[in-house]
C-alpha cells in the first residue's frame, strides 16, 4: 500500500465528519434514561422484564398479575432493593422488585 493511501485512510478515521459520523443527541439520551428511570424491574428466576405502569401499584397486586406469566408461585418471597416486603408495599419508580423461594436444605432436621 502506498504512502498516499494509508495517509488517506488515516484522515477518514481522524475526521469523524469525513465519514459521516453524527454525534448523538444528549437530549434524546437524557430521555431515554429519565424513562427508564420510572420503570419498576421486576425478577422471577429467569424472567426478568422492565414495567412502566407499575408505580403505586402494591407488591400484592402485581404478584397476582404476573403470577401466570412469570411462574411466581403463591408462597414466594418478594424482595424490593434485597429486603424482604409485604404485599401492601406500594412500588415506586427506578426500584426492582424480585420474587424468591427459598430452596430446603439437604440433610438439615
Amino acid at each position: 500500500m502506498t504512502q498516499e493511501r494509508m495517509d488517506a485512510g488515516s484522515e477518514d478515521k481522524a475526521n469523524p465528519q469525513s465519514t459521516g459520523y453524527q454525534a448523538p443527541d444528549i437530549g434524546d439520551a437524557l430521555n431515554r434514561a429519565n424513562s427508564a428511570m420510572n420503570k419498576v424491574r421486576v425478577v422471577h428466576g429467569a424472567n426478568e422484564q422492565y414495567f412502566d405502569s407499575l408505580e403505586g401499584k402494591t407488591v400484592g397486586t402485581v404478584k397476582k398479575s404476573l403470577r401466570e406469566v412469570f411462574n411466581i408461585p403463591s408462597d414466594a418471597d418478594a424482595l424490593v432493593s434485597g429486603k424482604s416486603v409485604g404485599d401492601d408495599f406500594i412500588l415506586e419508580g427506578g426500584m426492582n422488585l424480585e420474587f424468591v423461594k427459598e430452596a430446603g436444605v439437604k440433610g438439615e432436621d
